[in-house]
This record gives C-alpha cells, structure tokens and sequence, in this order.
C-alpha cells in the first residue's frame, strides 16, 4: 500500500511540523540527529520503511523487515528541566496508540512497551546539551545538571511492531509481539503512525504547558509489585542487584528493596522480572 506519511506533517500543535519518510536509511536516529544540527524545529519526525543499523537500548540491533512497522524518531527541544519525561511519554504515547486499537499493553521499567509480558514497542534517548554540539549526555542524567543549561536537544527512537510476525525471528527476538499478532487483523501502518503522532503531540504539549505525565507512567508500569534481578555495567563486568520493585522516586527511578530491606534506587540497567507476586 501506498502511504504518504509526509501528507500529516503540519497537522497538529507540534508534534510532526516537518515529517522525512525515507524508503531505506541507515538509522532514523542518524537522520534526525543530521536534521537537528542544521536546525530542525521543536516536533520534526523521521521515519523509514527500512533501516539497515536500526538500533534499541544497551546497544541491540532493532528488527524489522521492510515496510511492515514503525520505525521513527522525533527530534524534541524541550527545557532541560523537562528531559526525564521524554522516554516516559513517548512509552506512554504508544500505549495510547495500542488503547486506541483495543490492546491492552502496559510499560516494562523503564520504557519497554509490552503485551502479555512480550515487547511489542521499544523507545530510546539521545541528547545534547551545552554550547558544544557533540558532547552528549544520557537523559537519566539531566538531573545533576541543573541550571547550567536552558535547553536541550533529544531525539526519541521509537520502534513498533505493527505487521512483524514474531515466528519469523524466534532466533533475532524470542519474546516479541506485534500489533496484528494482537489484534488479530489487518493493521494499517500509516493509521498507527497518525495515532502516535497525536498520542505524542498530547503527550508533550501537556508537559511543556507545565504539566507531567508522570503519574500515568507510574500507573501502566508492569514491573512494580515483582521480583527482578538488574545487571548494570558492561558485559562481562556487570552488577546485578535482585530485590522487589516496588515503586518509582520522582525522577523516574526504580526503587529495588533487597533481602535486607534496604532500598536502592536505579537508574538504568536491564531488567529481569523474576516472578510475580
């Protein structure tokens, strides 16, 4: 099918001004960083048919075959204070898109989107901030900088899986979904992307205006409740800490309550769930 995804951009408050659909690229993440340094605005999307070096979180391969998903990122200019929300909303956008279709999906810790504890959508940051283009920072530690910089440069990758059927890649991506494997129907994929579009622009227009989405993030997390074990650090050389999770800090960290009772805040890492309570 056809899809003209160009045809959206300007459609809504500021989330999609401009809109590059590309047929093959690298990486939209590439993309949108190239269009951010030459001066894209608050809002522009870039999304592919195909990557060639789609990437997820702690550097995995994403996968996808051509034309089948969504396969965007989103280049936001937000004030730095607000760079802790980004992932959350943009987790949050796609379970708004996955309501709108009748699938019930909720948030693995941090920004993992899944149904029936299997990964249907994926979201990672990038950013820079400061007067030099490229130094760049995590989003996880936007806190410690404090007022040494008004605003930031992010750009969210965000991967659905729209038509992936999951029997195909057993080996690439075990434990995955997608939208038509739970829908159980044709999915159009320009449809699901005008979806997130205006799941997004909500989203960010509500926090911008001085809002937070916070607390509905806090709500659709999965891993609250359950037993996990987090590696953190390189391979080879990683700590794990297992524990309860049993609730979120007000920057968006899990709360991890060890055998002794003692709680530890992470901030990142890969989680386990181990079972649930």
């Amino acid at each position: 099918m056809n899809q003209n995804f160009e045809s959206l951009a300007g459609t809504l408050t500021v989330i999609g001004n401009q809109i590059t659909h590309l047929e093959v690229t690298t990486s939209t993440m590439d993309v949108a960083w190239q269009q951010a340094n030459e001066g894209a605005l608050d809002g522009a999307i870039v999304i592919a048919d195909s990557q060639s070096a789609g990437r997820g979180r702690h550097d995995r391969s994403w996968i996808s075959r051509g034309g089948q998903d969504i396969l965007c990122s989103v280049i936001l200019r937000p004030r730095v204070a607000l760079a802790g929300e980004l992932l959350m909303l943009a987790a949050l956008a796609v379970t708004d898109v996955t309501e709108a279709l009748g699938v019930d999906a909720g948030i693995k810790w941090p920004n993992d989107v899944q149904v029936k504890g299997k990964k249907l959508a994926g979201v990672i940051a990038e950013s820079k901030t400061g007067p030099d283009p490229d130094v760049e920072f995590d989003v996880e530690d936007q806190a410690r900088l404090g007022a040494n910089v008004d605003r930031i440069t992010v750009v969210i990758g965000i991967g659905i899986n729209v038509n992936f059927d999951p029997k195909t890649e057993l080996d690439a991506a075990p434990e995955s979904t997608s939208l038509v494997k739970e829908f159980g129907g044709d999915v159009n994929r320009q449809d699901v992307f005008e979806k997130l579009m205006q799941a997004l622009d909500v989203r960010y227009s509500s926090i911008i205006a001085g809002g937070t989405v916070m607390p509905v993030w806090r709500n659709r997390l999965t891993t609250l409740g359950r037993e996990v074990s987090i590696a953190s650090g390189k391979p080879g050389d990683s700590i794990e800490l297992r524990g309860l999770a049993h609730e979120v800090d007000s920057i968006g960290r899990l709360i991890v309550r060890d055998e002794n009772g003692r709680d530890w805040p992470v901030a990142a890492g890969e989680v386990t769930v181990r079972s649930i309570q």
